[in-house]
């Protein structure tokens, strides 16, 4: 819940704060019935519960649900609206917690573009075999791109199968990608209208693999050694590993399983000790596809280096570890360990190279 002070509410007699309580919830705007059929209601809505100028950073629109991030000064917050409902009071986001900050004046937004996008790449996905968008979003994007409305389209039934939708925020001319062939291909948007880009059919799914627990409970931040002996155990062979990832309650394993690193197969541990393969997919171009093994990390060092990286950020006395992952550094650059911790106020994040030694412990 926000702590900031409403700059409405201010000492008052009794019988006048009961006035000005009432005419407060008089006031909370209700989102309409059918965002998508009333895209300028929806925006009043939103520009009456934040009640000052901002600057937006994101913004989502379905039928079922819309969201909106916007910058105020140094501070960040959430609006959600559910259709016909009390539209609730802005969530403060954490600052660190924001990726990308691309921003667009409030005022410059047009929820009906939004709409109207939206139902164009409704008609593209179901004239190319792809599952229909929830959302369209406005916003930088996962890279922290230009501003824009974006759309991604899996597969039906095919996840690998991936079309990504781009227009600019006044909607105008779009861009469409595909990925397939284990490459990024350039689509026009009105052919994809007629079809052009049929989404690839599955692959047959395998069996699937599951190996129960053994009735312990696990703590990934104190161990995980016993379950990758028991992960290499099912395999039969040295574990190649892209990514380790975990926290207190699960361990998460990208392995590369060929000597190409075309395949990437990632396995989860519960912390019950139920190990399964979660999924397997083509690796993705142009990402470092280097595998490594446990002789290539602090793998021994890792409970106390874990155990110490709280302590290293001074203006977090009260921090604790969130999450850790090992992976290659940089532009694929020897195995490093990163150690995600967090207080109230926000994240740190704590680096260790390959030999274990500190190279970075900052606040993010």
């Amino acid at each position: 819940m926000s702590t900031r002070i409403d700059p409405r509410a201010r000492w008052c007699g009794i019988a006048p704060c009961v006035l000005q309580v009432g005419l407060a919830l008089a006031q909370v705007p209700n989102a309409p019935a059918h965002p998508l059929d009333e895209p300028a209601a929806l925006k009043a809505a939103f520009a009456s519960r934040i009640g000052r100028s901002a600057e937006l950073v994101e913004f989502r629109l379905g039928e079922h649900h819309a969201s909106l991030l916007v910058q105020q000064g140094a501070d960040f917050d959430r609006y959600e609206a559910l259709p016909g409902q009390p539209m609730p009071p802005g969530e403060p986001v954490k600052a660190a917690a924001v990726d990308c900050r691309g921003r667009l004046a409030f005022a410059a937004l047009d929820a009906a573009t939004g709409a109207r996008l939206l139902r164009q790449a409704r008609a593209i996905a179901a004239a190319n075999g792809y599952d229909p968008p929830g959302t369209i979003t406005l916003g930088a994007g996962m890279m922290c791109e230009a501003m824009g409305w974006r759309v991604v389209l899996t597969g039906a039934g095919n996840l690998e199968a991936q079309l990504h939708l781009f227009w600019p925020p006044d909607g105008s001319r779009g861009k469409a990608r595909e990925f397939s062939a284990e490459a990024w291909h350039t689509r026009d948007i009105a052919r994809l209208l007629e079809g052009a880009a049929p989404a690839a059919p599955a692959a047959p799914a395998a069996a699937p693999v599951e190996l129960a627990g053994d009735g312990r409970t696990r703590d990934f931040l104190r161990d995980i050694a016993g379950d990758l002996a028991r992960l290499q155990a099912q395999l039969g062979a040295e574990l190649a590993f892209k990514r380790i990832g975990f926290d207190a309650q699960q361990l998460s394993v990208d392995l590369l399983q060929d000597a190409r690193a075309k395949r990437v197969s990632t396995w989860l541990v519960d912390r019950e000790g139920k190990l399964r393969l979660w999924r397997e997919a083509d690796a993705i171009a142009f990402d470092c596809n280097r595998p490594f093994t446990r002789a290539d990390f602090p793998f021994t060092q890792l409970p106390t280096l874990i155990a110490a990286a709280p302590g290293l950020i001074e203006a977090m006395p009260g921090a604790v570890v969130k999450d850790v992952a090992i992976r290659r550094s940089g532009l694929c650059g020897k195995p490093h360990v990163y150690v995600q911790v967090e207080d109230a106020r926000g994240y740190g994040n704590v680096e260790y190279d390959q030999r274990g030694r500190l190279v970075s412990a900052r606040v993010q």
